[in-house]
């Protein structure tokens, strides 16, 4: 029986309009959209000129020097490769160094290639835009296209990269002289120093900007770095090649599907395999743009047993690897329901309450989206997570007390077990308290979790017709403790949205009059 309480109605309201929460599952607030971009970032930052500071031992250079060199060239370059390895250039040297660079004399040559790329192998303060002032990209770019000596070609490539590690701009002088081209190339190179320069260069170049990374993709750059991980000797290689894939994998707009899904189950057992917490951080976060997509992916990265180490790696001390691992594990339990419930067998929601209470925003605010999308699915998917009173108690605690953003996504949660939960959860909610969190929600002044929270209480009074067929509990509760009365006023709200929903409740609910 409806109540019999007469209340104004405003304006002119489309009874019928469309649900607007009827996406709910993968729902992508602008928040909840940007993959966690600032932190992965600097990482990325970090690691474009940390290659700068290794050590080439020469025993691996000698290799690059030719036999088939007349031997008295063979031991110069030898002998000038061992002096060179020891000393230290500075700018000063850059004059003597673009002479020699254009010197047709091969230890000439060697000499100022190898000093340009040391000038440039410095944490801060390359004269990166100097040498491009000079015109010497076309002429690193002409040393590799003649591979006369693969001592010359490593070089000049690693000086290449090093210019590529610079602005979008500077990065542009490569990309017009057919870089990514003779990168990818490189990338098969027979001699392995330069293939790993090469994977160097692709990820600086791939990480600058979209674009640059879709030219890479377009000329076949992912499948050669597949083959050097999968024949990886040693966990350097591994771990540089993971980070230049994961590049290729990552940033919005995503890349196209097509040109990176080959990386997918490469990530996957790269999680399996490895413990370092860089190479394990920079594989999550690609796996978290790939599994981004239809079931069909998701059921690729549970195919691949990874899912288990995934829960696993939600406890490790590095947050940088929590957040992707979360987003990750988030994506698969939008699948079907077999998916979700493969995840949640393995363990997810035991991991739940820990994560709910890290002090990092992140890591609270990606939870919950998890959660969202757990509730999302079906009837039993919710009781899990309704009927884990801790878990439910925080999600209350977050929805009060927290910042905007995470008390939007645990709101989200909740809304969600309202449409999907049984009768039975819904009861298990109110008892818990959820109309005393509704009402101070509807107290505040954020519309977008004002609009859901009256979504919510529709789907629980609907509910509440089934249930008390008399008189509806949920409804009279609502009226005793004001919330009915917050609601009529809310229809005098400027957001249209917020209207239409009170508008909804109130001509559902009670005998109405409406003032146009």
């Amino acid at each position: 029986m409806q109540s019999q309480n007469q209340f104004a109605l405003f304006g002119n309201a489309q009874v019928n309009e469309p649900e607007q929460n009827s996406e709910i599952k993968k729902k992508r607030d602008d928040f909840a959209t940007e993959i966690r971009s600032r932190d992965r970032n600097a990482i990325l930052n970090n690691k474009r000129l940390a290659q700068n500071n290794q050590n080439t031992s020469i025993q691996e250079q000698l290799s690059l020097i030719p036999q088939t060199l007349p031997f008295d060239i063979q031991q110069a370059l030898k002998t000038q490769q061992e002096v060179l390895t020891k000393r230290t250039f500075t700018f000063q040297d850059f004059p003597d160094i673009l002479q020699k660079i254009y010197s047709t004399d091969v230890i000439q040559l060697h000499y100022g290639v190898t000093g340009l790329r040391k000038m440039l192998s410095v944490e801060s303060g390359a004269p990166i835009q100097q040498v491009i002032d000079a015109n010497l990209v076309p002429k690193l770019i002409e040393i590799i296209q003649k591979e006369q000596i693969p001592q010359l070609v490593l070089e000049a490539a690693w000086a290449l990269t090093n210019v590529a590690s610079g602005t979008t701009q500077q990065t542009q002088s490569i990309i017009d002289k057919g870089g990514i081209y003779l990168f990818v190339k490189l990338l098969s190179s027979q001699y392995r120093d330069i293939a790993e320069q090469a994977v160097w260069a692709i990820g600086n170049v791939a990480g600058d900007c979209t674009q640059y990374r879709d030219l890479i993709l377009k000329v076949g750059g992912v499948d050669p770095l597949i083959n050097i991980i999968q024949n990886a000797q040693n966990k350097n290689t591994i771990k540089h090649c993971t980070w230049s894939l994961s590049n290729l994998c990552r940033g919005k707009p995503i890349p196209e599907f097509k040109y990176v899904k080959n990386a997918l189950p490469v990530f996957c057992k790269v999680i399996i395999d490895e413990t370092d917490p860089e190479v394990l951080t920079d594989a999550c976060w690609a796996l978290s743009y790939l599994s981004d997509g239809d079931n069909s992916r998701l059921q690729t990265v549970i195919d691949s047993q990874v899912v288990p180490t995934l829960i696993k790696l939600l406890d490790h001390s590095s947050l940088q690897l929590v957040i992707p691992t979360l987003r990750i594990l988030g994506n698969v339990v939008t699948g079907d329901e077999n998916q979700t419930t493969y995840v949640l067998n393995q363990g997810l929601l035991q991991k739940i309450l820990k994560l709910l209470s890290n002090e990092k925003k992140a890591i609270r605010r990606e939870t919950c989206w998890t959660i969202s999308n757990i509730t999302a699915g079906s009837s039993n998917q919710v009781s899990q997570v309704v009927r884990d009173v801790s878990i439910l108690e925080k999600l209350f605690t977050l929805m009060t007390t927290d910042y905007e953003e995470i008390v939007r996504e645990a709101t989200w949660a909740i809304a969600n077990t309202t449409k999907n939960g049984s009768n039975s959860d819904i009861q298990l909610l109110v008892q818990k308290g959820l109309f005393n969190v509704y009402k101070h929600i509807l107290e505040g002044e954020d519309t977008q979790t004002m609009t859901v929270v009256l979504e919510a209480l529709f789907n629980v009074l609907k509910r509440g017709d089934q249930d008390f067929q008399d008189d509806n509990y949920y409804l009279t509760t609502l009226e005793q403790m004001g919330v009915i009365k917050r609601i009529e006023e809310l229809q005098k709200h400027e957001n249209q949205n917020v209207y239409l929903k009170c508008f909804n409740i109130l001509e559902q609910y009670y005998e109405a009059e409406t003032e146009l």
